[in-house]
């Protein structure tokens, strides 16, 4: 986990998605949807955003969630990135 200080009273929090499932008490034995009302509820009403890491186009990426007013931004990493 990284945290980001943006401002007074404002900080951007990136954590990978294990370190998010830590966070929101998700299991590995939980079913998809359960990880996903978990990890949502844990987010809650904070702006988020998930990104899969790109070494190229991360630093582009974090000034963009900066700008948007992200404060929760999930990093994908490659082994938990799909293919659609």
């Amino acid at each position: 986990m990284k945290i980001n200080y943006i401002g007074p009273d404002r900080d951007l929090i990136e954590l990978s998605v294990d370190e998010a499932y830590d966070r929101a008490d998700v299991y590995d034995s939980d079913s998809d949807f359960e990880k996903d009302c978990k990890l949502f509820a844990w987010i809650g009403k904070r702006k988020h955003r998930c990104i899969a890491f790109n070494a190229v186009s991360y630093s582009a990426e974090l000034e963009q969630a900066v700008a948007d007013g992200i404060e929760i931004l999930i990093i994908k990493e490659p082994s938990h990135v799909t293919e659609s």
